[in-house]
Formats: C-alpha cells, structure tokens, sequence
C-alpha cells in the first residue's frame, strides 16, 4: 500500500486494529524516529518498536490487512478480481468498481469511496 492511500485511511477514520508485530504502517512524515527510507517506503512492527515506539506507530498511517478492509466494507462488498495485473473490487450493486495494482489498495479505494458515498 502506497503511504498517500494510508494516510487518506486515517483520515476518513478507518479502524485500525491493534498493532502486531509483522504489521506494515508508515511513520509519520515528522517523526524523527524513523529513517527516511522508512518514512518513504513503510516499516514492519517488530517487538522492539511495539515495546518502544507503541506512540509514533499510532502516529504514523496504518496498512490495513486484506481482511481488514473486506471487513470494514461490510456487506456493501461485492468481489475482488485480477486480470492481467490489475485488481478491481467491486460494491455489491457494482455501483462503485475500482482498480489498482494490489488487491489491497483496490479494496481501500472501494472503502473509501463507500464512506464518502455514506456522507
């Protein structure tokens, strides 16, 4: 997942589930923490960072799982499907069709057009 799509999560609330080591996040922009490698490209949860910088990974932008996004979008999911190589989710009435390079970054866009469809 790309960190302006993570971001754009955030900020139209979508719920995090708890930090877990392995989890991806981007660290915030500000965060001196972080190396700029890590700003840029997303960091994995280890347990050095969960026992030690539990507050800059809440900070930062949260990567969402596959599930997790299937799960938030609810009964309003339809399907995800690839051809060639690109991913596309789907609503249930097919209302709302996205494409991305990643299934996960399909199904976000999918949960955020659903939210702001809801707004």
């Amino acid at each position: 997942m790309k960190r302006e799509l993570a971001k754009a999560l955030k900020a139209a609330g979508f719920p995090a589930a708890p930090y877990r080591i392995g989890h991806r996040f981007f660290p915030h922009e500000e965060s001196p923490a972080w190396s700029e490698a890590a700003r840029k490209h997303g960091a994995t949860v280890t347990e050095y960072e969960l026992q030690n910088h539990l507050q800059d990974i809440k900070d930062g932008y949260y990567c969402p799982t596959l599930p997790d996004l299937i799960g938030a979008c609810g009964a309003a999911f339809g399907r995800l499907s690839l051809e060639k190589d690109i991913w596309t989710a789907r609503s249930k009435d097919a209302t709302k069709v996205l494409h991305a390079h990643t299934p996960e970054e399909a199904v976000a866009q999918l949960w955020l057009a659903l939210r702001e469809a809801r707004s």
